[in-house]
């Protein structure tokens, strides 16, 4: 051992073997320094990290084969012993060494000064958090109107909603929807409490003053742990130009953000009529605050402007999909749904959400798979859009996949921590796997941010649950403040909760309640009092009156209602039930578990479908 260590020594191998090291790492860490600021993708980094360490075994087999002396590189066998380790050549190598490793012990320090400001040795807690890299998260507030017109204020919201669609396709930044970011509008709150609220370390916030054609548009981006501006900027162009500022402001915060992306998003031109761009702005805000029908006015008169707008085509065919007509039913809606995304696609293929509105809009060949399958393509290339997520929980957890729907309903929480829509899909996720009390804190989360929706979906659990005075209080809190009768909620439970008379009584009762309601009620309140049937054990009554209804597998008829419910309350016996398999059947269901496998409740056993 020792002689082999004293002919290493002789060789150089040793010294060589140290002095790589050395400068192996001064090179990585000036990579590690040097490529972030010239905005070098991640990976260069690690290829040079690589590339040394492949290199390590090669220099070494160098240095054992051949000798630096003062006549030059030998071979090993041809350097005489008096070049040994005693020599200049060796002593030229130590000066080396001892040179190397003064320059990385002057890089530790000068790099650790420069970056906390203090000896590394006193460096305090508070000082190291404050050069931590800024997480990459981030809401888009709604941009505030400082135009003397106040009509204009569509014109700010669409502009920040434009800037957050972008910052949605950069996978390595969190953005959280417009929903959940919009419901700080018009409240002065402080950014740290906003940012807690939405679980963000960064605010972009700004102004628009829009003035005929000219506009200007002021933007920062804030850290919200200690309100710092760590970029801000302010654009005065012509309305001409308002999808350059889109993307110049996105650019702005990818750099402030550090985040190394290979191409910057850019918002494209999606028209050039600037008239019908401010429609399809305008239209966009009447889809956001329930003015469904005005929605489909205003963007049918931006299609009349520009009938090459795709994108305007694609939003028309969400207004149908969200049946904004004025007595539009279900299947005149899936028509023109599919007609205005086929008008899209023709324009541009790649408009993602046209792509699963074609899919959900086609009459003839509409499959249950292929909506799931198209939603599910849509939302891979478009993870932050609120509305693919709201579909996807719907259909996968009505096709039994329970644990699926709840991982996607808690992706769309995430994304709009602070919407009602979002919260109550979650509880119903959370009540169909038996997480009963967490269900149930959803749904009072989303009553805070205020669901409708989610009262009724409460009262609907409520009973399930046999919590009959705290379902009575929800269904009365619902009617109550809309001027419709409450006095029939606790008569109905009561008379309901019979087992001998209580279908009778509903069959009785539930068609004078409905004639009681405005006509605009009637459909709603006829689908939610259907799933009493099955909440009070009446089981083969709530099938019969599936059946009445068209099951010709549609996912936009009444019966997909009922079978969506009847899934999540799947412990009362519903799916247990041997007419399940035929409704499963019906409206396509099966054909999903033939191709993408069983359902959290059924299983294939010798070729038949057995479910509990």
């Amino acid at each position: 051992m020792a002689s082999l260590w004293g002919e290493l020594r002789r060789r150089n191998v040793f010294r060589v073997a140290v002095a790589y090291a050395i400068v192996a790492w001064l090179l990585i860490e000036m990579a590690a320094t040097v490529f972030p600021a010239l905005k070098l993708p991640e990976w260069t980094v690690t290829f040079v990290t690589v590339l040394i360490l492949i290199s390590f075994p090669v220099i070494l087999i160098g240095a054992w084969a051949f000798e630096v002396t003062p006549g030059g590189m030998k071979r090993t066998r041809e350097v005489p012993l008096e070049h040994s380790i005693t020599d200049v050549t060796g002593r030229k190598f130590d000066f080396a060494i001892i040179g190397l490793l003064t320059i990385a012990v002057v890089f530790l320090v000068v790099d650790n000064y420069v970056l906390v400001g203090e000896p590394v040795s006193v460096v305090s807690e508070q000082t190291m958090a404050a050069v931590q890299p800024i997480e990459k998260s981030i809401a888009v507030l709604p941009f505030v109107n400082m135009s003397s017109d106040p009509e204009q204020e569509y014109f700010s919201d669409g502009l920040s909603e434009e800037i957050l669609n972008l910052l949605a396709k950069i996978p390595e930044l969190k953005v959280i929807g417009r929903t959940s970011s919009f419901a700080f509008k018009g409240r002065n709150e402080d950014l740290r409490g906003i940012g807690q609220a939405l679980d963000v370390a960064t605010v972009l916030e700004g102004s628009v003053r829009k003035s005929g054609e000219r506009v200007r548009i002021t933007a920062q981006l804030i850290d919200v742990a200690n309100g710092a501006h760590i970029w801000s900027e302010t654009y005065d162009r012509t309305i001409t130009d308002i999808f350059a500022v889109q993307d110049d402001v996105a650019s702005a915060i990818i750099d402030a953000l550090q985040i190394h992306v290979g191409v910057n998003p850019t918002r494209g031109r999606p028209t050039d009529n600037t008239e019908a761009y401010a429609l399809f702005l305008k239209a966009k805000a009447a889809l956001s605050t329930s003015g469904l029908g005005n929605a489909e006015e205003l963007v049918l008169h931006a299609i009349k402007l520009d009938p090459k707008f795709a994108e305007a085509y694609e939003l028309l065919a969400y207004c149908y999909w969200n049946l904004c007509k004025a007595g539009l039913d279900s299947l005149e809606g899936q028509k023109l749904t599919g007609e205005a995304a086929a008008k899209a696609l023709a324009i541009d293929p790649d408009l993602v959400l046209a792509q699963a509105l074609y899919q959900s809009g086609k009459i003839e060949s509409w499959s249950y798979l292929g909506e799931i399958e198209a939603l599910e393509r849509a939302a891979r290339q478009k993870p932050g859009n609120a509305a693919l997520l709201d579909a996807l929980t719907w259909d996968l957890l009505e096709a039994g996949y329970l644990q699926e729907t709840l991982g996607v309903a808690e992706r769309f929480v995430e994304l709009e921590p602070l919407s009602p829509t979002a919260n109550t899909f979650l509880a119903s996720a959370l009540y169909a796997v038996g997480r009963t009390s967490e269900s149930l804190a959803a749904l009072d989360l989303a009553h805070q941010v205020g669901h409708e929706f989610a009262t009724l979906v409460s009262g609907v659990i409520n009973l399930a649950e046999k919590q009959d005075d705290i379902a009575i209080a929800h269904y009365e809190a619902f009617l109550e403040p809309r001027g419709l009768p409450s006095g029939w909620v606790r008569e109905l439970v009561t008379g309901a909760r019979d087992p001998v008379t209580g279908q009778a009584h509903l069959d009785l009762r539930i068609p004078q309640i409905i004639a009681s309601m405005p006509e605009e009620n009637e459909s709603g309140w006829q689908l939610n009092l259907t799933t009493w049937y099955l909440i009070f054990g009446f089981i083969d009554r709530y099938f019969e009156l599936i059946f009445d209804m068209d099951t010709s597998g549609s996912g936009w008829s009444d019966a997909d209602f009922l079978v969506h419910d009847g899934v999540m309350l799947w412990q009362l016996g519903f799916t247990a039930h041997p007419r399940y398999l035929e409704v499963a059947e019906s409206v396509g269901i099966i054909d999903i578990w033939e191709q993408r496998g069983p359902p959290d409740f059924c299983k294939k056993v010798r070729d038949e479908w057995v479910c509990e």
